[in-house]
């Protein structure tokens, strides 16, 4: 058991990132840390394929949690793909296509879009249900997106496979069984670090499951207040490092 490394598990969004960059400091702090032996991983609700691409090539990392726990990497090796049915593809594309809403089929290594918003530069759309027998027959898409608010009838109607989460500005749902503290404890087990070696970083409502499955939960300074009142500790905005502070905190003791 590697019961003397720690096994750190990041946030994305408004987390390691921000303004649409990962700020030098947890570059470097990160590489440092690994460099003592300790994992870095991020565990990410945004499907592989939707993770930015500066990211993948900035950012050293031991391996990735994506898609909410479906899709699970360590170094080149692919541990868990779980991907979303055909049907239920087809039974999604055909309720959202006459729908105003964006709506993401976000998969392992394409994003396709209904109503994407100007702010997007999509590659990928979807002109009707039957795309995914043709177009789109060999996508592995792992999750949903969708800006705005599910009704109560389509989280019935979604809800019976899918695991739902609506956040104050979109929704997402995922194939029952999965979650971002399911793939951050599937993790542990594949590179056999105890949870009590685990550190866990985040912000927003749906890092909650990991952080409370984590043997060390961090928020950031900007995360919102049901978030930090969870966690072991609290440091500073994810755009002024509160990676790397925490990091340098609990690993490198340097404060």
């Amino acid at each position: 058991m590697n019961d003397k490394k720690y096994a750190v598990f990041l946030d994305i969004d408004n987390t390691l990132y921000s303004g649409g960059k990962v700020p030098k400091i947890n570059i470097d702090t990160i590489n440092l840390v690994r460099a003592l032996g300790h994992f870095v991983f991020i565990n990410t609700a945004r499907s592989y394929a939707f993770i930015p691409e500066n990211i993948l090539r900035e950012v050293p990392l031991d391996g990735i949690v994506a898609g909410i726990g479906t899709d699970l990497r360590l170094g080149d090796k692919r541990l868990v793909s779980e991907i979303m049915s055909k049907p239920e593809l087809k039974k999604i594309a055909e309720h959202f296509m006459g729908d105003s809403r964006e709506v993401a089929f976000e998969g392992e290594d394409i994003v396709i879009w209904i109503n994407p918003e100007k702010k997007r530069n999509p590659e990928y759309f979807l002109h009707s249900p039957e795309d995914f027998d043709t177009v789109y027959n060999d996508a592995r898409i792992s999750k949903m997106y969708i800006k705005g608010h599910l009704t109560d009838e389509e989280n019935i109607l979604f809800g019976k496979t899918n695991i739902m989460y609506q956040h104050e500005s979109y929704a997402e749902f995922v194939p029952k069984g999965f979650g971002k503290a399911v793939g951050m404890l599937n993790m542990l087990k594949y590179i056999d670090v105890p949870k009590e070696r685990c550190i866990a970083m985040g912000d927003s409502e749906n890092d909650r499951d990991m952080l409370l499955a984590a043997g060390i939960s961090v928020a950031m300074g900007n995360a919102v207040p049901e978030i930090k009142k969870i966690c072991d500790y609290v440091s500073c905005d994810a755009k002024d490092g509160g990676v790397a502070k925490a990091l340098r905190h609990y690993i490198l003791k340097e404060e």
